[in-house]
C-alpha cells in the first residue's frame, strides 16, 4: 500500500481558485464555430447518434479540447470552458452542441440501465431514501462523489433561483493528507467496501458489489467514492458489517473533502462546461430552490465519457468499469443507446 503519491492532481481549492490555467474562455470565433457546426449537422438531417468528430467541425476549438483532455489526465483533473453560446440556441441545438464537443473528447457511455448517454441534471422530485435513488434528478444537497466514467462533462444551461453551488476537490490531496496524518485509516480505504448498484444491475446480477475507495495500477492512482451507495448496500440483510476503521476512514474523507482548506466552491453560470477526471477529483453540489416557471428551472446537461488517454485502473474497479486497460471504452451502466436516449426529457 502506497503512502503519499505525488502528482499535479494534488491541489488545494484556494490555490486552484486563484489560478486561470485550468479555465478557457471561448473567443467569439470559437463560439461562432459551435453555432455553425450545430447548424450544419441540423441542415444535414443528422441525428445526435450520427454526429462524430468529422460531422462536427470546430477547428479553432479542437486544439483547446485536446489540451484540456491532456490536463484532465496529467494535470489537475479539472478544466472549465466558459462562454458556450447556450442563450441563443434551442434546447435541441444545445444538446447537439454538447454532444459534438463530447465526440472530440471521447466516447459517451450510458448513465443508467435505460441507455441514456446524454443526461439531464434537473429536479424531477426524486425520492432520495430508496436503494435506486439518483441524486442528479433531485434538488437536495449532493455530497462529494464520483461518477462511473473516466470523465464527466457538465454544461450549465440554466441556473436555479437560489443555491446550487458546485464544489470540487482533489481526491489525491485528500488521500495524501490521510497518508500523512492517519496512515492506519488509509489502509482501510484500500480494502473493499460493499456498494449498492442502485437498481442499475443486469438481470440475474447481484444488487451490490465490492470495491475499495483507493487503488493504484501501474503507478497510477484512482479513487471512487459515493458514500450514499455504500450506506445503501448495508441495508441488505447479507451485507458484511462495516468495520469501525472503515467507518472512521469514510468520516475522515468527508471531513477533509468538506473542509474549506481542500475544496473549491463556485457558482457555475449558463454557458459553463466543466470537465472532471473522476479518478482524481470528487464533486458536490449544495441544495437549491428552483424558479416556479418550468422554462426557467435549473438545468444541466451531463456526459459520461470514456477517453482515449485514460489511465489503467486498479483490479478492484472491475465490477463496474469491466475493462481496466488504459484508454479502453469503459464505465457507465448496462443498457443500449437508441434514439430515445437522445430525446429531451
Amino acid at each position: 500500500m502506497p503512502s503519499a503519491i505525488e502528482g499535479a492532481a494534488d491541489w488545494r481549492g484556494q490555490n486552484l481558485a486563484k489560478s486561470t490555467s485550468w479555465v478557457d474562455r471561448l473567443t467569439s470565433r470559437q463560439a461562432g464555430e459551435l453555432e455553425e457546426a450545430v447548424a450544419a449537422a441540423a441542415s444535414a438531417g443528422l441525428s445526435m447518434a450520427e454526429i462524430g468528430v468529422e460531422e462536427f467541425a470546430i477547428a479553432s476549438l479542437a486544439g483547446d479540447l485536446a489540451a484540456a483532455g491532456e490536463a484532465l489526465e496529467s494535470g489537475p483533473g479539472i478544466h472549465l470552458f466558459r462562454g458556450l453560446p447556450v442563450g441563443g440556441m434551442s434546447d435541441e441545438a444545445v444538446r447537439m452542441m454538447i454532444w459534438g464537443i463530447g465526440a472530440h473528447l471521447g466516447t459517451a457511455v450510458s448513465q443508467s440501465k435505460r441507455g441514456d448517454v446524454l443526461g439531464d441534471v434537473r429536479d424531477i422530485g426524486t425520492d432520495m431514501t430508496g436503494r435506486e435513488a439518483r441524486g442528479y434528478t433531485s434538488n437536495v444537497e449532493l455530497e462529494f462523489h464520483t461518477d462511473t466514467a473516466d470523465v464527466t462533462g457538465l454544461l450549465v444551461v440554466k441556473t436555479a433561483k437560489s443555491g446550487g453551488l458546485s464544489r470540487f476537490v482533489s481526491s489525491l490531496a485528500v488521500h495524501n493528507e490521510i497518508a500523512r496524518t492517519h496512515p492506519d485509516l488509509l489502509a482501510a480505504l484500500y480494502r473493499p467496501y460493499r456498494w449498492s448498484r442502485q437498481g442499475q444491475e443486469r438481470p440475474g446480477e447481484a444488487p451490490y458489489y465490492d470495491q475499495p475507495i483507493y487503488g493504484v495500477a501501474e503507478g497510477h492512482f484512482a479513487s471512487r467514492y459515493i458514500r450514499t451507495h455504500i450506506a445503501a448496500a448495508h441495508t441488505f440483510h447479507d451485507a458484511p458489517p462495516l468495520g469501525a476503521d472503515q467507518a472512521a476512514a469514510l468520516d475522515l474523507v468527508d471531513a477533509l473533502a468538506g473542509g474549506t482548506a481542500f475544496h473549491m466552491e463556485m457558482m457555475l453560470e449558463p454557458g459553463d462546461l466543466v470537465l472532471l477526471n473522476n479518478h482524481v477529483t470528487y464533486h458536490a453540489r449544495t441544495d437549491y430552490q428552483d424558479h416556479p416557471e418550468p422554462e426557467r428551472k435549473r438545468h444541466l446537461l451531463r456526459l459520461w465519457l470514456a477517453v482515449p488517454g485514460s489511465r489503467p485502473l486498479p483490479e478492484g474497479w472491475s465490477a463496474l468499469f469491466h475493462d481496466r486497460r488504459a484508454g479502453a471504452v469503459r464505465g457507465g451502466f448496462p443498457g443500449h443507446a437508441d434514439e430515445k436516449a437522445y430525446a429531451t426529457r
